[in-house]
């Protein structure tokens, strides 16, 4: 063979190795967007987003600092400590990434709403479009009169990334606002339907005490004369039905207005009008004044609204649907009880405990790991389970100690 070709095949395998890193480096958020969707973690688009999005996170910011430190130190340095270099350059990246998250609060299963699919969608093809400028730059990288132009566009794209971050952290927050708004307006609504029941309720007793007024007075008239079968007929007919119609579910509420926390007091109403479109029994029994429980208002607002839901969601798949709520006011200790009528199947205590554990499927069930987790902050309270074959029960039990 000719000398030349000897001489052509450096050259030659350069130019292949280069492509061959260059193809590789195209190809990875393809390559993970692949292993996201087989593994089903969420659909195409936002598997397609979460590739992109680690990759560029990481990429973008190994390049930008690439671009600034070989700015200030030359590229004699870079070449001379190379293995050091990117050692730091890489960890650098995977700290910055790290911090991304943290900091922009990011919770990907959030983007799972609808609300953030038009969003997603255009950020996704946003950064295919600052992907393949960042390949461009570390190819024109290679071009020593254009390694200057090969900066400016990794810089740009770093700038477009973190713009498109804070662009994600906008939207979160716009959709919280919306979510708060129109959970305060459900709890308005239904505290006023509550007020507007608890009226009605007073209305009642107060044209049941007139009622009362008159059937004494026959009363008192069927024993003057004697007319023992006048009593026996008003005790039956009167009074007995009275009683049963005073005695009635509805009343029950009344005890709520001796929950002092009203915070406290807006999910147990909430769960009134829950168990209703199940229709669902529910009774509370709350006898003594009970003022703020010893646990942080937020806590205590996700512990409960979790153990009243699960009550609620428990006792409708059962046949007697029934929920009895009761808070007791002991000198040592305030004990909270939700216990729910359910339907006959094995649960298992330390099961229904973890993560991702539920009766209605996998990965659905995080709610009672959470308040597990949140128990376990505090050292005064307890929470314990009873779970029979047609009943469960949860006990939270809060040691007397210094208000939070």
């Amino acid at each position: 063979m000719p000398v030349q070709f000897y001489l052509f095949l450096p050259s030659y395998g350069y130019i292949l190795n280069h492509a061959f890193h260059y193809l590789l480096l195209f190809l990875q958020p393809i390559i993970l967007y692949i292993f996201f969707y087989k593994k089903r973690l969420y659909d195409k688009f936002l598997c397609m987003f979460l590739a992109f999005f680690i990759y560029l996170s990481i990429l973008s910011s190994e390049t930008f600092f690439s671009v600034i430190i070989s700015s200030v130190t030359g590229n004699n340095f870079v070449d001379q400590y190379w293995g050091s270099y990117y050692v730091v350059i890489n960890s650098l990246s995977l700290f910055i990434t790290l911090k991304y998250i943290d900091f922009f609060e990011f919770q990907f299963n959030y983007f799972k709403k609808i609300y953030f699919i038009r969003e997603i969608n255009s950020i996704t093809k946003s950064y295919i479009i600052i992907h393949i400028l960042l390949n461009i730059s570390h190819i024109l990288s290679e071009v020593a009169h254009l390694n200057s132009f090969a900066s400016m566009i990794a810089t740009i794209c770093f700038i477009l990334f973190l713009s498109s971050l804070f662009y994600l952290k906008s939207v979160r927050e716009r959709y919280e606002k919306i979510k708060e708004i129109k959970q305060k307006e459900k709890e308005q609504r239904q505290l006023q339907l509550y007020t507007d029941e608890i009226v009605q309720l007073y209305n009642e007793i107060r044209g049941f005490r007139h009622d009362y007024a008159s059937m004494l007075i026959s009363l008192q008239t069927g024993i003057n004369t004697g007319d023992m079968k006048e009593v026996e007929n008003i005790f039956h007919n009167v009074l007995k039905k009275a009683n049963l119609s005073l005695r009635s579910d509805d009343y029950t509420f009344f005890e709520l207005n001796n929950v002092k926390d009203t915070a406290l007091r807006s999910v147990m109403i909430q769960t009134i009008f829950k168990a209703r479109e199940h229709e669902i029994e529910i009774l509370f029994e709350v006898k003594d004044e009970i003022e703020r429980l010893p646990m942080n208002l937020l806590d205590l607002v996700r512990v409960a609204s979790v153990l009243l839901n699960n009550a609620v969601e428990g006792a409708a798949e059962s046949t007697s649907k029934s929920i009895n709520i009761s808070l007791v006011n002991l000198e040592n200790e305030i004990i909270f009880v939700i216990q729910n009528s359910r339907q006959s199947r094995h649960m298992n205590i330390e099961e229904i405990y973890e993560m991702g554990f539920s009766t209605k499927g996998k990965n659905r069930g995080l709610g009672l790991s959470n308040v597990k987790e949140i128990i376990s902050k505090y050292e005064d309270i307890i929470l314990e389970t009873d779970i029979t074959s047609n009943s469960f029960t949860q006990v939270l039990i809060f040691k007397r100690k210094e208000i939070l």
